[in-house]
């Protein structure tokens, strides 16, 4: 009888961690007092700016052809997700300017590294004081807030790449 109840309430418990739709791939949380995890992850992070070849992997020609990557870098954060059709990585664009300008990027690529589509998941910008923090998880459903206010910003990334708006809701 003992084995019955350990075996029900493992199986309970697995079901109930089924629901992996609000587990995070990445996020970035809101300040809370002193703790600021956009400032902590772009300041303290010892990533090499991308350059050269790399460069090219990450940035369309577009945008390689006006940088300036004495006032602009960007550093890759990782592979977040991988699809039959296209793979996710976060990047952080920083630029040196007069305050803290950071933009931790959601970027689509084809397998063949053709940019698909890009998303402002989190940003830092004090000249501008825009400030929006956000989060993508396993279904791909990313969420942002920027502004004291709480402006708040529901997309998805579709099976083929694309980042779209969408009504998504998570109860």
């Amino acid at each position: 009888m003992k084995i019955y109840k350990t075996l029900l309430v493992v199986i309970a418990a697995s079901l109930i961690n089924c629901d992996n739709s609000k587990e995070k791939l990445f996020w970035i949380s809101e300040p809370v007092g002193e703790k600021n995890d956009l400032l902590f992850m772009a300041e303290s992070t010892n990533l090499p700016n991308l350059s050269g070849d790399s460069l090219k992997l990450f940035l369309s020609h577009d945008e390689r052809k006006g940088l300036d990557t004495s006032t602009m870098q960007f550093k890759n954060f990782g592979q977040i997700y991988t699809a039959r059709k296209f793979k996710v990585f976060v990047l952080l664009k920083s630029t040196d300017s007069f305050g803290r300008d950071y933009v931790f990027l959601l970027r689509s690529y084809d397998h063949q590294w053709n940019v698909i589509d890009s998303y402002e998941l989190a940003i830092w910008n004090e000249v501008n004081n825009k400030y929006c923090y956000g989060s993508i998880n396993r279904n791909l459903i990313i969420e942002r807030k920027c502004g004291e206010g709480g402006h708040s910003d529901t997309r998805q990334v579709t099976d083929d790449g694309k980042i779209i708006i969408t009504s998504y809701y998570e109860p």
